[in-house]
């Protein structure tokens, strides 16, 4: 009865996937070799990178292969991208490193050392900082010089130095110009620590490599893409069906708001971790869209280079965040290992300046790349890439118009929008539209979010496989990390609150299915071209209802290029016919807003284009209850009994507490109002 997707893609989708994979899979084996031999560090790279498209590119495929094999090759894969992701970041810093002595003058200064330096009046005893590495120096008064005994110190420091290189070649060094502070052994150091821990580490890179040769998964892989390449030239298969683009366009529109969820955080220079998490989110998007860019040859070649120009300024980001959490820990275990060696930690004087010395140029360096960050970011969406991408994936699929049809040809459509984890109320309106002979369900987005029954509903969705769009709270749940939720278990924000303890809720299979609705969903039945979207076509948040004029209408009319627009979000029904175009907002299911609190819904004749808006009955003091033992704010309670939005809660709280709605709804709901219709053409 949902509005289900064919359970298996036609052999178009898998010939698309298997031409993809083949390829990705022969260039993650080419590598292997190179690898193993370790005389260039590109060879690592260029295999995490393979594996790292496959992986990406398993979870579109899975469904044509056959049992267990996805299984298989996923754990695979990720074993291999993990073991040459340790050897890949160190290499990285290995060369940083190399590049950075060779622009640093012999023995040069830090920055700082000319201010807190006067030449002839003090020198600088470098101390361990009480509170943090990166404090400056501590000065002291000036001691009289001893030639000779300063020629005797470089003596036993080039000694020391020769011990820790394992080079016991005297070195003759020019003797430093007075109070100068050195640089370079802090960063010689440090090099000679990361070498050390590449060579430990290349036997297990090299062992990883062997057993994913002998797994056999890359064959296994090969083998299938072959088989399905041959098949399909036999059958003469064409990639370019309708489901291969429906699949690059969900895909495509998911890994999009995956990335516009980071969007909030962008002009906040202390979210590190969300910087992050949106460069993989970046990264993700322009790995899906290249997997998919032969369907789109000339639309997506810019965009593409947009989102890689911002996933690198945002891994620039992160490599400095490593280097400014990983040297305080590197100082800490280093000036362990001198005491354990001398006895004391006297020769960190003669390390720390460099490490210092580093940390302020990858700090300087980090607030450049953030600039460059929020700079390009907005250059973006000046020069219109996200609608661009938008535009590039959907425009294929509207002349491609797919049909929604049943056996006699008579379509039934049920709308069902803002169910907001209020399982019983779904349940009612499931029952309501088998009873009336409904064909296809529809939902407009907004599955979770303040009710008590998040993964309840989204596990009744995907099982009845009802097939929709996104809705803002579904994305706004998602896109909370642990940071943004309160610790307490009430905290000022009701709204947030209640996102944060359904984010727990969630199973993982539940969190997949939520990423993986689209933004909006064209189909077609009974002549119509129907367009699905949450908000309206312009925006998720966008609100289509009693308030919105006909000049906004008439703007979707011509941009949404639909003869039906169903939306939700104000939770409120409503209908209009505007250009020969219906536009409909489908009520809500789980938390009405129109002083009605019966779970509202529409059911639409496809042909005629009618509609009808239905109230159902259920029992509210139930989930009421139920809101109560979950601990969620009571306001939500009030909101559903008499059907009514946050805002009048709040204003109105004391009314409504003493049970006097100003239309007297009882918890009931057994009000009986009259129910919208509209004629056939």
């Amino acid at each position: 009865m949902g509005g289900k997707k064919q359970n298996r893609p036609d052999a178009g989708f898998c010939l698309f996937g298997a031409l993809a994979l083949q390829k990705l899979t022969d260039d993650l084996l080419a590598e292997a070799d190179g690898v193993r031999q370790s005389e260039d560090i590109e060879y690592i790279h260029r295999m995490r990178v393979a594996s790292r498209r496959i992986r990406a590119a398993l979870p579109l495929f899975a469904v044509c292969f056959p049992t267990g094999m996805d299984t298989r090759t996923r754990k695979g894969v990720r074993a291999i991208t993990r073991s040459l992701g340790a050897a890949r970041d160190l290499d990285v810093q290995i060369d940083f490193l190399n590049q950075y002595l060779d622009t640093l003058p012999p023995e040069s200064p830090p920055v700082w050392h000319a201010k807190f330096l006067p030449p002839g009046e003090e020198t600088t005893v470098l101390e361990h900082p009480p509170d943090s590495h990166f404090e400056s120096a501590v000065t002291r008064p000036a001691r009289p010089k001893s030639p000779g005994l300063l020629v005797r110190i470089r003596q036993m420091l080039a000694h020391i130095r020769s011990a820790i290189t394992g080079d016991f070649t005297p070195v003759v060094q020019t003797p430093p110009p007075p109070f100068e502070i050195p640089v370079r052994p802090g960063i010689e150091c440090l090099l000679l620590r990361w070498n050390e821990m590449r060579r430990r580490i290349h036997p297990d890179v090299v062992c990883s490599v062997d057993t994913f040769e002998e797994s056999g998964v890359g064959e296994e892989l090969l083998s299938w893409c072959r088989q399905q390449i041959v098949t399909a030239e036999l059958r003469g298969t064409d990639v370019h069906s309708r489901y291969t683009y429906e699949a690059a366009y969900e895909s495509i529109s998911t890994r999009l708001l995956e990335l516009l969820s980071f969007e909030r955080y962008v002009f906040d220079r202390t979210r590190i971790a969300q910087h992050h998490e949106m460069r993989i989110a970046a990264k993700r998007l322009r790995y899906t869209m290249e997997i998919f860019r032969e369907l789109y040859p000339d639309n997506v070649k810019d965009p593409i280079m947009q989102i890689k120009r911002l996933q690198d300024i945002l891994g620039d980001m992160h490599d400095c965040d490593v280097w400014l959490e990983t040297l305080p820990r590197f100082m800490d275990e280093e000036e362990a290992r001198v005491v354990s060696f001398f006895g004391h930690a006297g020769f960190m004087r003669f390390i720390r300046p460099g490490i210092l010395h580093l940390a302020d140029d990858r700090r300087i360096r980090r607030e450049e790349l953030y600039t460059a960050f929020t700079r390009h970011w907005d250059a973006m969406k000046a020069d219109g890439v996200i609608e661009a991408i938008r535009q590039a994936i959907a425009t294929p699929l509207a002349a491609m118009p797919h049909s929604l049809h049943d056996a006699d040809g008579a379509v039934r459509i049920a709308f069902i929008g803002d169910l907001h984890g209020n399982l019983p109320a779904l349940l009612a309106v499931l029952a309501d539209a088998e009873q009336r002979g409904v064909t296809h369900i529809l939902h407009l987005g907004d599955i979770v979010g303040f009710g008590p029954f998040p993964e309840e509903t989204a596990a009744r969705i995907r099982d009845e496989e009802i097939t929709g769009v996104a809705g803002n709270i579904d994305r706004e749940t998602l896109a909370l990390s642990k940071k943004d939720c309160p610790k307490q278990r009430e905290g000022p924000d009701p709204k947030m609150h209640a996102l944060c303890w359904t984010k727990k809720k969630l199973t993982k299979e539940s969190i997949r299915h939520l990423r993986s609705l689209p933004a909006e969903l064209r189909t077609e039945a009974g002549g119509n071209t129907i367009l699905l979207t949450h908000g309206s076509p312009d925006s998720t948040t966008g609100r289509i209802g009693v308030e919105t004029p006909d000049s906004d209408l008439v703007r979707f009319t011509r941009t949404a290029q639909a003869d039906i627009i169903v939306t939700a979000h104000t939770h409120q029904p409503f209908h209009r016919i505007v250009n020969d175009c219906l536009f409909i907002n489908c009520g809500s299911v789980g938390r009405p807003f129109d002083g009605d609190p019966r779970a509202c819904y529409c059911i639409l004749e496809a042909k005629t284009r009618s509609l009808c808006h239905i109230r159902i009955p259920y029992d509210i003091d139930y989930v009421s209850g139920a809101i109560q033992k979950a601990g969620l704010p009571d306001i939500f309670c009030t909101m559903l009994r008499y059907g009514i939005s946050m805002e009048e809660a709040e204003i109105h709280a004391g009314k409504y507490a003493a049970g006097q709605g100003d239309d007297g709804i009882s918890a009931d709901c057994t009000v009986n109002r009259s129910v919208p219709t509209i004629e056939p053409k």
